[in-house]
């Protein structure tokens, strides 16, 4: 009979169809806060969303940290940790993308533990990771509380770790807490028109990313099934209506509600497998945007693990009421619809890089959960070579 264990995390509000600077100025007064440190990424500089925000939040906005690059280098972490410090910030609002919001989840637990300064071993403890991202303790209101303000699809705003970067040694590391996670998170789509819509539309294959990988596990998972699915519909519907129609508000709503959706399964314990380890990988390595790694990784993983879990690759193509073809072919077809990139060659990526990478990728989480076992180096080479 097949166990498992679906576990909450500590966010506590999901909050769309409002403008965002509103919603953020009734979470910050109904938690109490008083001295709101925002975090952002130098696109953010002389935005009208952070001129919005300013105004919205008024005597409780104390600063703002707009330095947090792709991937989140080591270094933004411990001086934002630094900053948030000197301030005694009691509130972090991320407005951004992935990097901002897992950087900010990252800034909450280097406060909480009072050693800014040594943020590189901090985040270099792999025992840090709570298995149970809905444990409480009693020092979980002494932390700081996080509003998430997404502007794409990377799905960071619902998970409770995050991925950090050592730029020295190209290498993420994975921390993560139950108190990491955001409380809230505010989905407002007119936030998302200042992003470029390619960098959009790629954030979208990622959230497709979540959802395909949990769905072709092999240890699935009813609930996870169930909205990765929905998640799956709902994106390859919106994300082409953006495509044709960048200032359609309400399908960028749905690709955000369906991003919401995409990311859920893994609380029910369903594992992503080589498509986002080697993504992980790439993005630290390279420096690639990880929704374009999963716009060149998904479809060739997916092809080499056809073998072990063709009759999950199968299942997903009835649900979606697609025929005549496989749903690596799907997938590569309809990111190469939006105008995105399919191969690591037009991303930039050196080939002469790619045994590194495969050897580095080894280490990540991911690995050990694709379907099809990836034994060596040689396997996940043999992946990046079809990708490339």
């Amino acid at each position: 009979m097949p166990t498992g264990t679906y576990r909450h995390t500590l966010l506590e509000r999901v909050v769309h169809g409002q403008p965002f600077e509103k919603a953020v100025a009734d979470e910050v007064l109904a938690t109490g806060a008083k001295r709101v440190l925002v975090i952002a990424s130098p696109r953010a500089h002389g935005s009208d969303a952070l001129a919005r925000l300013r105004v919205a939040l008024g005597d409780h906005f104390s600063g703002e940290f707009c330095q947090v690059l792709p991937h989140v280098p080591v270094e933004c972490v411990r001086d934002a940790a630094v900053w948030a410090t000197q301030l005694n910030a009691d509130h972090l609002v991320a407005l951004g993308g992935g990097s901002v919001i897992d950087a900010a989840k990252a800034i909450s637990l280097l406060v909480w533990s009072g050693m800014p300064l040594q943020v590189a071993q901090l985040l270099d403890q792999q025992d840090l990771r709570l298995v149970d991202p809905s444990q409480r303790s009693r020092d979980d209101e002494k932390r700081l509380r996080i509003t998430a303000v997404p502007q794409t699809l990377s799905g960071a705003e619902f998970t409770w770790f995050a991925g950090v970067t050592d730029p020295s040694r190209k290498v993420k590391n994975i921390v993560a807490h139950a108190t990491m996670a955001p409380r809230c998170v505010i989905l407002d789509p007119s936030l998302t028109l200042e992003i470029p819509v390619p960098i959009f539309l790629a954030s979208g294959v990622k959230a497709i990313d979540h959802a395909v990988e949990r769905l072709v596990s092999l240890h699935s998972h009813p609930m996870s099934d169930a909205l990765s699915i929905h998640a799956l519909r709902m994106l390859s519907q919106a994300l082409p209506a953006v495509h044709s129609n960048p200032g359609d508000l309400m399908a960028r709503q749905q690709c955000q509600l369906a991003s919401w959706l995409s990311i859920a399964g893994g609380a029910a314990g369903v594992k992503t497998g080589a498509s986002h380890a080697l993504g992980h990988i790439l993005g630290a390595h390279s420096g690639v945007a990880h929704g374009l790694t999963s716009c060149a990784l998904l479809s060739p993983v997916l092809r080499w693990n056809k073998g072990h879990n063709g009759s999950q690759q199968c299942r997903v193509m009835s649900a979606l009421g697609v025929s005549n073809t496989d749903l690596g072919s799907w997938v590569e077809r309809l990111v190469s619809s939006l105008g995105l990139p399919t191969r690591l060659r037009e991303l930039n990526v050196d080939k002469r890089d790619l045994p590194d990478i495969a050897q580095k990728s080894l280490h990540d989480p991911g690995m050990h959960h694709n379907p099809r076992p990836i034994r060596s180096a040689t396997d996940a080479l043999e992946i990046l070579e079809h990708a490339w």
